[in-house]
């Protein structure tokens, strides 16, 4: 009997992460009414009207159950764009007060999305926007950037009621501290570049060094401690420019008239990403609302139009929508498992990895379909097209033969 355990979970072509930045405790009033508009949150308004989370769930979601959303947030008060901002805005910590905490938390315990760590205020504002420093950029030793990752992993564990497992760096900036701050911190996962960039701009200074297609776009891991780095691997406002055009214009008439061939070429990015097995990881911010009058891009609000394409697109695809946590642990238990004493009546399984995962689930591939595996526990597996979503226990798995 051959066996062999396979990339992604369920044997799928390629996993799908919906990643959306700056879910915050903030609303940018852009318009100086004193409501809340739309476009102007950034979850304040946690799902009341006009909030940007609704809006996701009503207008982008609501057709796609099986999408699942990584949202990444500054946990302490996030800071502005600018020195003395004209354009007001509130900001504060997502433990302010029980009301927001249970937002938060109620999103989380969402099995469709998950909380991850996005630093504390996300940087230190400027005079002018290009003066603005990421808060990775900030940090002057491990030491200090230790302390403040700590601080920050409090609140949200005042939150949330454990520390985060997963994060990004603000902005993809980093400095020569960044990578041995998240190791000591004890991340499962860190997203590091925007991978994508790097084949936009080779001198893409938040992409990466890896120029190397298959495997910039593919989990690497980082540290000792093996960090799972997942990519950042797709635009989600790659449609965007196909679909919002000024039909008075003779290129937007261009753009009308040449559509479906523009849409057929914008998705050789797509395809790429599943031909080669690669992660699916769609980039997005949570609002276009900045205090320097500045659109935030890309954003789900413009790109609202180009999110469902893509996710209609991925709907005939065998892909496996999963959270940054989801993804991470599947790799990891997919690298950490030894298969013994592989014979046509059952096989044993042993799990040499050195983190404990809360998600067991191995799947596998045999060269035999008309078989049902039997688990150490006594529980019966069946498979589809030879491929069987075991649970990784102590034992030996039984392999038996049917018509």
């Amino acid at each position: 009997m051959n066996i062999s355990i396979c990339k992604w979970f369920n044997n799928s072509v390629s996993p799908v992460l919906f990643f959306i930045d700056d879910f915050a405790n903030v609303w940018v009033d852009i318009n100086g009414n004193g409501e809340i508009d739309l476009e102007e949150d950034w979850g304040y308004a946690k799902n009341g009207r006009n909030s940007s989370f609704k809006f996701l769930n009503e207008v982008i979601l609501k057709d796609f159950p099986n999408v699942k959303t990584t949202f990444f947030v500054p946990v302490g008060s996030r800071s502005g764009m600018i020195e003395n901002a004209k354009i007001k805005s509130i900001s504060k910590m997502i433990n302010c007060d029980e009301g927001t905490k249970a937002f938060f938390r109620s999103v989380n315990n969402d099995e469709r999305f998950e909380i991850a760590y996005h630093g504390t205020t996300h940087g230190e504002v400027g005079k002018t926007s290009n003066d603005f420093k990421q808060e990775w950029e900030l940090f002057k030793s491990v030491d200090e950037a230790v302390k403040t990752i700590n601080t920050g992993k409090e609140i949200y564990k005042d939150v949330f009621g454990d520390y985060p497992k997963g994060g990004k760096y603000c902005g993809y900036a980093t400095n020569e501290f960044s990578d041995e701050s998240i190791e000591k911190t004890d991340f499962l996962w860190w997203s590091r570049y925007y991978n994508k960039g790097l084949f936009v701009d080779e001198n893409c200074e938040i992409g990466g060094s890896d120029f190397n297609p298959i495997t910039n776009l593919d989990i690497k891991i980082f540290g000792n401690n093996k960090v799972v780095d997942i990519p950042s691997t797709l635009n989600g406002g790659l449609f965007t420019n196909i679909f919002s055009v000024n039909k008075k214009s003779l290129k937007g008439t261009a753009k009308i008239i040449l559509r479906n061939y523009l849409l057929k070429k914008k998705l050789n990015e797509i395809n790429f990403l599943l031909e080669n097995n690669l992660v699916i990881s769609i980039q997005e911010h949570i609002s276009p609302a900045r205090d320097d009058l500045r659109r935030q891009t890309p954003n789900i609000f413009d790109d609202r139009e180009s999110l469902k394409y893509i996710f209609n697109y991925l709907k005939n695809r065998h892909v496996w929508y999963c959270t940054g946590t989801e993804l991470a642990e599947y790799y990891i238990l997919r690298n950490s498992i030894k298969l013994m004493e592989v014979k046509d009546s059952g096989f044993y399984i042993e799990y040499i990895g050195k983190r404990k995962l809360e998600n067991m689930i191995l799947s596998i591939k045999l060269d035999n379909k008309n078989v049902i595996i039997i688990e150490p526990d006594g529980r019966k597996i069946n498979g589809y097209n030879g491929v069987f979503n075991i649970n990784i226990s102590n034992g030996m798995y039984r392999i038996l033969f049917v018509n």
